[in-house]
């Protein structure tokens, strides 16, 4: 199949002429031409069941969309908060206990803890509670850990209707099998106890009751299935990406970190009063910040591709084909100097964000995707990341403790010699490893 790709090269031409806004809208904004890529297609998590990652119909996809979009309405998400907040103070508790563990003879820091690991074990937790009405509990109990590779397994190498990956990927096979097991268990005993369950008002209680608003229909259990499998595999390594790299930066920013610092202690009393509200809204730089690590690591980095229908479409000044794929390459918008960056600059958190305008988000940042495939999760996420970041820093103080998750100066590898970046790996979402932090009780 022929691709019209979107590239590095393209965007560093013409996003001087301000053309950046039109390739995300003529490509995924609303009513226009084309559909998702058919690439996705031999991908269902069920066999004949598409969920709303990997539907290409149109009309398919805005049906499920109405419904699931439901278990993350306003009053959904209000009502998630407890869920959330107790695992972000499982997650501070876990990262206190390091700090009475430490080197001999040390000063109060921890041992280094890899924050990819914790904010995967905190992100799978918020979210299986969440769908499943029971956590996985990766924070407390080692148990169910393997759960991380695995999710990374099935989305690292699609598995195509003929299943190569037994031969090929054998043991990431195995993970991606043990993964469909334990989510489709999880699953089963959930919809076992809707009726206890009922009063939870969250993902699963909006999945089993939701209509379309439009046609009036349910989905059909197996539907249901396919998209918990789906909030499980996208929820908990998006969102984890996204706080990795706000700890990144901010313990590589000495300003940024401190004045962020002085903002969350400032600004909360106590680390109770870290909720919904006036307080949570007024931490401008709080949100300055998961601005700047959502652009310079998006959780999405790579191009997501859609299919130019029937009468083809016009992509900016490019008139293309039916049947060219066409995508904008995340990662590659959001780092083009021209856009975001003083020339000859790295990528950092900019210490000096200051006004509503500084920190609201620019037309080319487009983590969440826009149009009618963009993620439903958005305020979710917002709301998890800020709670999370907010609380840890409240209670703790943290460095880098060793160069993991930094670019190699020198290793000839593309793209992956920049020291100051963080560096993350493209797959259906983004894997990561680090950064390494250790941790004081302040």
């Amino acid at each position: 199949m022929l691709e019209f790709v979107a590239g590095a090269d393209l965007f560093s031409r013409r996003l001087s002429h301000d053309l950046s806004k039109k390739f995300f809208t003529n490509i995924y904004g609303q009513g226009k031409n084309p559909q998702k890529s058919s690439g996705y297609a031999p991908n269902p998590y069920f066999p004949a069941v598409f969920n709303t990652h990997n539907c290409i119909d149109k009309e398919m996809h805005g049906r499920k969309r109405r419904i699931v979009s439901q278990g993350f309405s306003p009053a959904a998400i209000n009502a998630s908060e407890p869920m959330i907040l107790n695992h972000v103070n499982n997650l501070c508790e876990a990262l206190l206990k390091t700090t009475k563990s430490g080197p001999l003879g040390g000063d109060g820091w921890s041992h280094p803890q890899d924050m990819a690991s914790w904010t995967n074990y905190l992100t799978l937790d918020v979210i299986s509670d969440l769908t499943y009405g029971q956590a996985f509990n990766l924070i407390t109990k080692p148990n169910l850990r393997w759960l991380v590779n695995a999710i990374r397994s099935s989305t690292s190498k699609p598995s195509a209707w003929y299943n190569p990956d037994k031969w090929i990927f054998p043991e990431m096979a195995d993970e991606r099998k043990r993964f469909l097991e334990i989510s489709t268990k999880y699953s089963e005993e959930r919809m076992a106890s809707q009726e206890k369950m009922s009063e939870r008002n969250d993902i699963m209680s909006a999945l089993l009751v939701a209509r379309d608003p439009k046609i009036g229909i349910k989905l059909t259990e197996a539907e249901v299935w396919g998209e918990a499998y789906l909030k499980i595999a996208a929820g908990g390594d998006t969102t984890s990406t996204a706080l990795a790299s706000v700890l990144f930066y901010l313990s590589r920013s000495p300003i940024a970190y401190t004045r962020l610092s002085d903002e969350i202690r400032t600004i909360f009393p106590t680390i109770e009063a870290i909720h919904q509200g006036h307080l949570l809204n007024s931490c401008r730089y709080l949100r300055a910040c998961l601005y700047e690590a959502m652009k310079l690591a998006p959780p999405a980095p790579g191009a997501l591709w859609r299919e130019v229908c029937s009468g083809g479409a016009r992509i900016d000044t490019e008139q293309i084909p039916e049947g060219f794929d066409v995508g904008v390459c995340t990662f590659a918008i959001c780092h083009n100097p021209e856009r975001f960056l003083n020339k000859g600059t790295s990528p950092r958190i900019t210490p000096g964000l200051r006004t509503p305008s500084d920190i609201s988000a620019p037309t080319a940042f487009a983590p969440f995707l826009l149009g009618p495939r963009s993620c439903v999760t958005k305020p979710f996420t917002y709301l998890e990341t800020s709670l999370a970041l907010a609380r840890l820093i409240y209670c703790l103080d943290f460095r880098a403790a060793n160069a993991m998750g930094e670019g190699a100066p020198g290793s000839g590898v593309m793209g992956k010699e920049r020291k100051e970046e963080f560096q993350i790996v493209d797959i259906f979402s983004s894997s990561k490893e680090g950064p390494v932090l250790e941790f004081k009780k302040r």
